[in-house]
């Protein structure tokens, strides 16, 4: 008799149970529904917060990055700006103070004082169009330009100051014919900035400048060189401002930097491709649309 009572109980108890649950089952159904919302917040919250964590930890890597790298550069600027100064000063004092030098001894000492005169208005010139791309103040006067001849232009100038192993520039690929409107300055800054870096890290083979068109007609410029070349790490990062390959080669470490934002402004790309102890081949490219055709002008 107990043991029915305890089940008349328990199904009585059932019954209610089903009852409330009938009769509430769009408030339960409510509350459930709020219960998932309430975890979905908790947890797209705690998502947003790691995400947010992650991301001012990553801001302050670079900040610190940035300030390493800042004070790398201006070490390296106090030091490649008082050394040409040092010399043309020293070299200077040397020709007004001695009196029995010979020609060829002044003619030396006068070279080391325009190379060294020239590495400084570089230099110079580098850090003030750092500072006008930083303020996004770089001024550009687009004009056609003949671009075999402003090649040609380069080689005779750099092979008129012949490298210490003896390489020559050589002019190895062109179009019979090619135009483009574009700042001759800009764009003569960009391939000498190319040339001038092959020269830095070539010490025997050859160097070679060319262009041609792309299958999409786009514009390919390079400066292939025989020299180091370049460690696979090195080369994600050797466009990037106040980078150097080798401290201890002259340079501000922003002509690859400074051309990267030149290629860019008018819609080109610039890359390197490089095997270590191989050589280097850097590139940029530019759209087919800058070309000037108006070739009867000629």
């Amino acid at each position: 008799m107990t043991y029915l009572i305890k089940l008349d109980s328990i199904a009585i108890c059932g019954l209610g149970a089903t009852d409330f649950f009938h009769n509430n089952e769009v408030l339960l159904l409510c509350f459930g529904v709020i219960i998932l919302l309430l975890l979905i917040i908790m947890v797209i919250i705690s998502i947003s917060k790691t995400k947010r964590l992650k991301t001012l930890q990553r801001l302050n890597e670079v900040a610190e990055e940035s300030r390493l790298l800042k004070n790398a550069f201006l070490a390296n600027m106090t030091h490649e700006i008082r050394t040409p100064l040092n010399a043309i000063v020293g070299f200077t004092n040397i020709l007004a103070e001695t009196d029995n030098l010979s020609r060829e001894e002044r003619m030396a000492f006068l070279k080391e004082i325009n190379d060294n005169k020239d590495f400084l208005i570089q230099i110079i010139n580098d850090l003030l169009d750092f500072s006008k791309i930083e303020a996004n103040t770089m001024e550009y006067c687009d004009g056609d330009v003949d671009v075999n001849a402003l090649i040609q232009e380069i080689c005779a100038m750099e092979n008129a100051h012949p490298h210490p192993s003896g390489i020559i520039l050589e002019f190895v690929e062109s179009l019979p014919q090619c135009r483009l409107m574009i700042d001759r300055i800009r764009f003569t800054q960009v391939i000498g900035n190319l040339v001038r870096n092959a020269l830095k890290f070539t010490e025997q083979g050859s160097i070679k400048i060319g262009y041609r068109r792309l299958s999409n007609n786009n514009f390919y410029f390079y400066v292939a060189d025989t020299g180091c070349g370049i460690d696979e790490e090195y080369r994600k990062e050797i466009f990037e401002r106040f980078i150097k390959m080798n401290y201890n080669i002259r340079g501000t470490g922003l002509g690859l930097s400074i051309s990267k934002s030149i290629v860019e402004h008018y819609g080109g790309g610039i890359g390197v491709e490089s095997k270590k102890g191989e050589g280097s081949t850097f590139y940029f490219t530019l759209p087919a649309g800058m070309e000037y055709k108006e070739y009867g002008k000629f």
